[in-house]
């Protein structure tokens, strides 16, 4: 089953990077697919190996909701899982978006997908979606 490409990582060594596809399987040992795919930080592999897989399941999950449906007029580059208790979401303007815990990713991507067909989120720094049922927006 031939898989799309979804993210990319760096290597530890920063000698080079890997391709993840749908699933959050290693497709690539280059980043071929490295502009039409997100930066993915903080995230551990099974292995280098084609075929290997990221450690963590949610963490493919929450890639593959972001590359499928991504949030409208958001264009996010960067998605940083270091803390699973603390994901941030990096967009290309410089816009960083706060989801909390990657248990409760989902809901929050929804939101922010809801808040992007009715603000010009190009407006804002920084969207806080930690709290739950509210959120804030820091003006540049």
């Amino acid at each position: 089953m031939e898989r799309a490409p979804v993210a990319w990582i760096r290597l530890p060594d920063d000698s080079g990077c890997l391709t993840i596809g749908e699933g959050g399987v290693l497709v690539a040992s280059n980043c071929d697919s490295r502009d039409a795919t997100f930066q993915l930080l903080g995230a551990a592999l099974s292995g280098d190996a084609l075929g290997s897989r990221l450690v963590d399941e949610r963490v493919a999950d929450l890639i593959d909701v972001l590359h499928a449906a991504p949030p409208p007029s958001v264009n996010i580059e960067r998605i940083d899982v270091s803390d699973p208790s603390s994901i941030v979401l990096d967009e290309a303007s410089g816009l960083r978006i706060l989801l909390g815990s990657i248990d409760l990713f989902a809901r929050r991507v929804e939101a922010l997908a809801a808040m992007s067909r009715s603000i010009d989120v190009g407006k804002y720094a920084l969207i806080d979606l930690r709290l739950e049922g509210e959120a804030r927006l820091v003006t540049w």
